[in-house]
This record gives structure tokens, sequence and C-alpha cells, in this order.
């Protein structure tokens, strides 16, 4: 799962285009931009959402919220998280979809939140990362059983590179 790409031409991650080639389903958050990145995107199997930042065609077509379920575990996925680190409103979001778990995006960076009611999963951004790596996130589940990854995609922090070590570094 992925969101907020924001992308201008296509070019995801090695990575990432790996872990999407793999997977059963590609769940986007919202916030792909552009029309034609938005269709790249549904030539995988896709369930999406309509960011605050996609082009009009995207909103028309695409859905601000959408449930799924996979082996009974019910998901739900928006776009609008908030920039705060308690994501007590996403929660009550989640009570109203009825949903185990919610997928957002919106921050740019990697949240996974278990509150009583339901887990909440920024899978943050894997382009354009914020106070974090760019990263996307996996979900397996099996026998009413859900585990999470958090898969870092490129050596991009904060929209920097990031080296190993302190190498260039002054201190």
């Amino acid at each position: 799962m992925l969101a907020d790409t924001h992308l201008d031409s296509w070019g995801i991650p090695d990575k990432l285009k790996e872990l999407m080639e793999n997977a059963d389903v590609v769940i986007h958050a919202g916030d792909f931009d552009r029309y034609r990145i938005y269709k790249k995107f549904a030539e995988y199997e896709l369930v999406a959402v309509a960011g605050d930042s996609d082009d009009e065609r995207i909103r028309e077509e695409l859905p601000k919220e959408t449930t799924f379920r996979v082996e009974g575990v019910k998901f739900g996925v928006v776009h609008r998280g908030n920039y705060l680190n308690e994501f007590h409103d996403l929660g009550y979001k989640a009570m109203e979809l009825g949903v185990n778990f919610l997928i957002f995006g919106h921050v740019h960076r990697f949240v996974l939140q278990d509150l009583k009611n339901c887990v909440l999963i920024c899978p943050g951004s894997p382009t354009r990362p914020r106070l974090s790596a760019a990263s996307c996130a996996e979900i397996n589940v099996e026998d009413r059983r859900a585990e999470v990854r958090c898969h870092i995609v490129q050596n991009i922090f904060c929209g920097m590179d990031v080296f190993e070590g302190l190498r260039g570094c002054n201190i």
C-alpha cells in the first residue's frame, strides 16, 4: 500500500515496483496528482481513493473513501489524516466505516497506531517523504490475522539523499 506519490511522470522506485508486481492488490490512499499517473497505477489490481492534490478527473473517478474485505478482515481507505502526532479523528472515521484497519495518506510518513477498536496505517510516501524515509507498507492477511510491514523503497529522507554514517558531514 502507498499514498502521496505526487508524480509528474512515471518513475517509481525499483523496490516499489517489485513490491507492486508481487502484490495481490495495490492500495493507494490518494494524491497521485496527475490522471495519467493514476491510470499507470490502475494497470495493477488497484483499490484507491482520491486525494486533495489529485486533478479533477481523478476526483470524479475515485471515491473519497472506500472499504473492502480480505479473508474476513475489513479495511477502509481514506486520504486525509492530519498533521499532528495523534490520529484519534481517524479512529472515529474507522468506527464510522466499521473497519478493522484504516489506511490513510496525507502525512507523507509511515504511521502504525493500534487503537482499541482498529489499527491506523499510513504507508508514508515512496517519492516525497516528510519527516521520514521514502516508504510504503505491506499487509499480509492469513487466517483473519494481518501482519503489517514498512518498506523503505529508496534512499530519500525528507526529500534529501540519505547516506550511511556521517560521510560528507561536518560535526
